[in-house]
């Protein structure tokens, strides 16, 4: 029977990162062109860390560690449809309202994710790599001021090919409007499998919960 991811951990990394989202419409801090207001960015910055771990790997290149975006990755029977979708409106150009508006319409949907893996894009093919690649195993930590932070244990798989590519490489052009033609065969994904996760909050002070 597959261990059930903690939901401290699913409230931490998911749904404050869902909520945030959801403010961001509400409140009218992003429109057609950009994100306004200055507390707001600031807010929007503070939350985005939920999404900004640092990936740290050992390997050729030495003990590593490096910021990387994650996102969530869909449970198998959803991911060709959400892919499809997804390369869809990467087609269409769609404004980044327009795509934080499908991301919490389509994409950000509990019972359509799988909470036991995260995803990543690699954009340097540096360290983070080299290391990957010769030992495919890491740690996410997380860190959201002043007091939250977990340490997340994984296994890596690499991908450079087939729809997890496809869809995490959709999603990341879909959100950040990048050039359109951009070659994806210079940028692979990982799919981190989550194996330990510990809290490292003052309160728990690096209690196993996972």
């Amino acid at each position: 029977m597959q261990r059930k991811i903690p939901d401290s951990f699913i409230e931490y990394v998911f749904r404050g990162r869902r909520k945030m989202l959801e403010r961001m419409l509400l409140s009218k801090g992003i429109k057609q062109e950009g994100y306004l207001g200055v507390a707001r960015r600031q807010e929007i910055y503070l939350g985005f860390t939920r999404h900004n771990p640092v990936v740290i790997s050992c390997g050729p290149a030495g003990i590593n560690g490096s910021v990387k975006g994650v996102g969530f990755v869909p449970k198998q029977r959803y991911l060709a449809e959400l892919k499809d979708l997804v390369l869809e409106k990467v087609r269409e150009r769609i404004s980044q309202a327009d795509a934080v508006r499908l991301l919490l319409e389509e994409i950000y949907v509990e019972e359509r994710l799988d909470f036991s893996k995260l995803s990543s894009i690699e954009l340097a093919r540096k360290h983070t790599w080299v290391n990957l690649k010769a030992n495919p195993r890491a740690t996410l930590v997380f860190y959201t001021p002043p007091t939250v932070s977990y340490e997340v244990r994984v296994d890596v798989e690499i991908h450079e090919s087939g729809d997890i590519w496809e869809y995490v490489n959709g999603l990341h052009d879909l959100y950040h409007r990048a050039a359109r033609g951009r070659d994806w065969s210079k940028t692979p994904v990982y799919v981190f499998k989550i194996r330990e996760i510990y809290d490292n909050s003052p309160a728990k002070m690096g209690e196993r919960i996972f």
